[in-house]
C-alpha cells in the first residue's frame, strides 16, 4: 500500500511490525549476546520476520537494539562495548550529515529548476 502526497509522489508505507516482532527480536538477541545478521535473526524468528520487518522492529526498539550503517548486524546495547557504541553514534551522525547535504543539493536544484520552469510559461 502506498500513500500519495499532494504533489503526486507515492510514499511506500513502512513495513508492518508488531510489539510481538520487537519482543521476538529482543529475545533472539538476548539469547545470543553478540552481533546477528538479519538472515540469522530471520532464520531463528520464523515466518513473518522479513529483513524489512526486522529493520522496523529494531528501529522501534532503539536504543535497546543497536544497528548502524556498516554494522555487522544487530546487537543489544547492554552487550555492546563502549567502542561499539561510539562507532554506532559516529556512523549514524555521519550518515545524517551526508543525507542533509544531499537534501540541500536536491532542494537547491529543484528551486533553480522551478524558477526556470515558471519563467518559461
Amino acid at each position: 500500500m502506498n500513500t500519495t502526497t499532494e504533489l503526486g509522489f507515492k510514499i511506500p508505507t513502512p513495513p508492518a511490525f508488531s510489539p510481538e516482532h520487537v519482543e521476538r527480536l529482543v529475545k533472539i538477541l538476548e539469547a545470543d549476546g553478540g552481533w546477528l545478521t538479519a538472515s540469522d535473526i530471520g532464520g531463528r524468528a520464523g515466518p513473518g520476520m522479513t529483513e524489512r520487518a526486522i529493520r522496523a522492529a529494531a528501529s522501534a526498539a532503539c536504543p535497546q537494539v543497536i544497528s548502524y550503517p556498516g554494522s555487522p548486524g544487530y546487537k543489544l546495547m547492554k552487550f555492546c562495548t563502549p567502542d561499539e557504541i561510539h562507532h554506532c553514534v559516529s556512523a549514524i551522525q555521519s550518515q545524517g550529515t551526508e543525507m542533509i547535504k544531499r537534501a540541500n543539493v536536491i532542494n537547491c536544484a529543484y528551486h533553480r529548476w522551478a524558477r526556470n520552469s515558471s519563467a518559461r510559461r
